[in-house]
């Protein structure tokens, strides 16, 4: 008598994995929006930061421009 044998396809990522990865994103969501928001605050002093990320965002974009006169900026 010839055995068969039945191969079933498994999932690339198993279903543990899957429920795990579900529960932690919101947590990790939220502890991103928080470490965004705490550098964007620290560094907001930084000129480089300021020109090159905090000018670019629409909504707040023209709270940091600088609109001081060439004559009264000290270098």
């Amino acid at each position: 008598m010839v055995r068969v044998l039945k191969i079933q396809p498994q999932g690339a990522v198993p279903a543990s994995a899957v429920h795990t990865l579900k529960r932690w994103v919101p947590s990790l969501g939220m502890w991103g929006v928080g470490a965004g928001t705490a550098v964007a605050l620290l560094m907001s002093a930084t000129p480089l930061f300021k020109n090159d990320v905090l000018i670019k965002i629409p909504v707040i974009g023209t709270y940091y421009e600088d609109h001081t006169p060439a004559s009264d900026k000290p270098f």
